[in-house]
């Protein structure tokens, strides 16, 4: 007996197909991408397009092996859908799986669906070649379909202790299936992921594998008090530094022994700017800038500033840039760590939009800020090399990609990722700077709230969220991607909060991340999640996650 395999998904759900929500122009849609004839039958294909408009279309070529009872029509927009009727006819065909194309040519572009012919005794089924276990998935159902025209036996061989079944052997008669449950004891596992094969024989053949990945990274997750504002990571201490509210303070957490200073303020954080060497820190505030000795953890001076700081930077000049939040053309404040007394200056070179938010460069010489509330959004670039900011240019694109409100460096600087997605190259050459590089693929609808580079793993560690910078909703993820090419590499699912409750056992809210931190040897990342809407008195956490 032959054996034919077809793992083909079919399309039984008619809205299932849909087509990138991004794309407004119409499209015609199949309630089917693939249909199986697996005898003389009479199957009906609906059209409809998405959005609804006016549609002609007229088949143009199809397998010899079917008839259809109309070559054209059309999809009126008052009701939307068209159907037609595809018949089999197998009576001189030799036993064997037979695949055509049924061509349209239509108002809208021309369209295919993919037919295909099961004629004889024909061993047709499907099931999932990889079963994936998150962190928190002790079991998964997987399901073996007997999509030929033959009974079939399954036998599944398992030498793993670890991994269970619920079913070992079994019979599928035609059209039917079988859900096997898979468990795993994680107990003993190695940190990181484990992959396992099960071996499945159908009808006596030869075994087909199924990977079994696991994945059981052992996350430290630390409950905070307070609500946490702003927050960076010194790869030169390895230590995590981040402001919080009720009560306000600074906290200095240390990811290798977890220990945990605080230093408190006198008013209110709302950001916080590290030093490049990681020995000193400036928070801003609604009127204030404070100025902190992160070694003797104490505050050194605290500044008046005209605004209210929505970002602020430290840079090496040991000068502190403040950004404001409100109002609409504003400038940096400027602000003389070296000298005790206030002594504010504004930025020159041209104002700055309210809202902006700017990060030092590895280089310590220039300030990049990028720009909120205006249309197109735009990234500038501020010289700092003689104290007081200069503002010097902005990219040379106006709406060609988009920037979104927010941008983060590479480790050596020489590029730029923005919240938009789009990817810039750096240089002190002004005709050379903020040059498009690339773009990091994601879904659609997706922006980036925060990025960290490891240059030691070649990964760019993201958060991703919808919605505009002020109204997000953020992935309970952190999605890892190759920094040099930006292809997709792998997402980590980050650990669930449970609330115990009385009459209802235990829920589990998803950790929404808020900021992404890889160490300096790049075999852990810091998140700081909050359990969003969970009612804890605590809703934020540190998870210290081990990656490869």
């Amino acid at each position: 007996m032959k054996k034919i395999i077809y793992l083909g998904i079919l399309l039984t759900t008619f809205f299932s197909c849909t087509p990138d929500d991004t794309n407004n122009e119409p499209e015609l849609v199949f309630s089917e991408e693939t249909i199986v004839f697996n005898s003389s039958e009479t199957k009906t294909l609906f059209l409809t397009t998405k959005p609804k408009t006016d549609c002609d279309y007229r088949i143009t070529s199809k397998p010899s092996w079917v008839t259809i009872d109309h070559e054209s029509g059309n999809i009126s927009l008052n009701y939307g859908i068209s159907e037609i009727k595809i018949t089999s006819n197998f009576t001189n065909l030799k036993p064997g799986t037979y695949e055509g194309k049924l061509q349209f040519t239509t108002t809208l572009g021309n369209r295919s669906i993919l037919l295909k012919g099961i004629v004889g005794d024909n061993l047709l089924y499907s099931f999932p070649k990889i079963l994936n276990f998150s962190m928190l998935e002790n079991s998964k159902v997987f399901t073996i379909k007997n999509e030929g025209n033959i009974p079939l036996s399954f036998n599944i061989d398992n030498t793993n202790t670890k991994i269970t079944l619920s079913s070992y052997t079994g019979e599928i008669a035609v059209g039917g299936q079988k859900e096997i449950t898979v468990t795993i004891n994680k107990d003993g596992l190695p940190n990181g992921i484990s992959n396992y094969n099960l071996n499945l024989t159908i009808n006596n053949i030869k075994p087909e594998t199924i990977a079994v990945n696991i994945d059981n990274f052992k996350e430290q997750k630390l409950i905070l008090s307070g609500d946490v504002m702003d927050a960076e990571y010194s790869k030169v201490k390895d230590q995590l530094v981040f402001v919080s509210a009720n009560p306000s303070k600074v906290t200095i957490f240390n990811p290798n022994t977890s220990s945990i200073d605080n230093i408190p303020l006198t008013y209110t954080p709302t950001c916080i700017s590290i030093s490049q060497d990681g020995e000193t820190a400036v928070v801003g505030h609604d009127g204030h800038i404070s100025y902190i000795n992160l070694k003797t953890k104490s505050i050194i001076k605290t500044y008046s500033a005209s605004c209210y700081a929505l970002d602020v930077v430290l840079a090496n000049n040991k000068w502190a840039y403040v950004f404001p939040k409100d109002d609409q053309w504003e400038y940096v404040r400027c602000i003389n760590l070296n000298i005790s007394t206030d002594n504010e200056a504004n930025s020159t070179g041209g104002s700055i939009y309210a809202g902006t938010k700017g990060r030092l460069h590895p280089s310590g010489k220039f300030i990049y800020g990028a720009d909120n509330g205006l249309s197109p959004s735009d990234i500038e670039k501020y010289d700092i090399q003689n104290g007081v900011a200069k503002n010097i240019y902005d990219s040379p694109y106006h709406g060609d990609y988009p920037m979104n409100g927010n941008l983060w460096f590479s480790e050596d600087g020489n590029r730029i990722f923005t919240r938009g997605k789009t990817v810039l190259k750096t240089s002190e050459v002004q005709s050379i700077d903020m040059i498009y590089n690339g773009k990091i693929n994601t879904d659609s609808n997706a922006n980036i709230d925060w990025l960290d580079h490891s240059s030691i793993k070649n990964n760019l560690y993201v958060i991703l969220t919808n919605g505009d910078v002020w109204t997000n909703k953020k992935s309970p993820f952190i999605y890892i991607y190759n920094s040099t090419n930006l292809s997709f590499k792998n997402k980590i699912e980050l650990e669930k909060y449970p609330v115990p409750s009385s009459t209802s056992g235990t829920t589990f809210y998803d950790a929404e991340p808020f900021f992404v931190f890889s160490n300096s040897v790049g075999n852990n990342i810091i998140v700081i999640t909050k359990a969003m809407g969970s009612g804890l008195v605590n809703e934020w956490g540190i998870q210290k996650i081990s990656v490869e």
